[in-house]
């Protein structure tokens, strides 16, 4: 019998690994030709997240914010909804025996994990203040939550009771910003008096521990650059957003 050329023996191999069709990840209770039908999402990498339903390259800050180029080559910044992670532009938090510098590391920790790979995230309709976007990333959410690298931040009202439960164990676990204790309440923001002139009174953010409200404690002080400011057994260095970064960056930032 005579052997075909061996360039039709490729040929033949090459049409049939072509022809192969491509393996489908479907459900057993599911028809063959629905799971056909459905489109495939793709799937984000690290450094990105798929943001309604398109892919887009990312970068994070401290784990609930994040920067992209936006379709016109913009540069855009958004902040995710529902937690907060410590802030990564400087030593700013104390509580217990955790030092500033301590304290700094779990911030850009959290950061490290949200770019450690690609999240589904969906924007939210009202905006993330200060011209961001609000983003809601809920694996993303639930991951840095159960290290102890963020906790829940509602406004309105107590947060999610599976949240606060997934919190309440990472601080029985002792995970993260937990290893050193739970303070009552933890200060995320700090807003001096005569930041404005039109105001004689601003506000602190201050977040119960336990069910993630963040309720905004009114004053009429008016805070040095760089003064640490305490409530409810925690602490916070008082930097206006104008001093955290570049050439006018705040002495106790440097």
């Amino acid at each position: 019998m005579r052997r075909p050329p061996l360039a039709a023996a490729l040929c033949t191999l090459i049409i049939a690994c072509a022809s192969t069709p491509p393996s489908l990840d479907v459900d057993a209770n599911e028809p063959l030709d629905t799971a056909i039908k459905k489109p495939v999402r793709p799937v984000p990498k690290p450094g990105q997240i798929l943001l309604d339903g398109r892919v887009v390259t990312v970068r994070w800050g401290d784990g609930d914010t994040f920067s992209l180029r936006s379709l016109t080559g913009k540069r855009k910044n958004a902040r995710l909804a529902g937690f907060n992670a410590l802030e990564s532009y400087g030593p700013v938090h104390r509580w217990g025996d955790w030092t500033h510098a301590e304290l700094y590391q779990l911030a850009k920790a959290a950061g490290e994990v949200a770019a450690a790979r690609g999240w589904t995230c969906a924007t939210l309709p009202g905006g993330g203040g200060y011209g961001r976007l609000l983003v809601d990333c809920p694996d993303l959410e639930r991951t840095l939550i159960q290290k102890g690298l963020a906790h829940i931040f509602s406004i309105k009202g107590p947060g999610e009771p599976d949240l606060v439960a997934l919190q309440i164990d990472a601080q029985k676990n002792g995970a993260g910003i937990w290893a050193k204790g739970v303070p009552a309440g933890l200060v995320t923001s700090l807003h001096s008096a005569d930041e404005r002139s039109d105001r004689r009174q601003a506000y602190d953010r201050v977040v119960n521990t336990q069910t993630g409200e963040a309720p905004a404690v009114q004053h009429t002080k008016n805070y040095e650059v760089c003064q640490e400011v305490c409530h409810q057994q925690s602490c916070m260095i008082y930097v206006p957003y104008r001093m955290r970064y570049g050439a006018k960056r705040a002495t106790c930032l440097r």
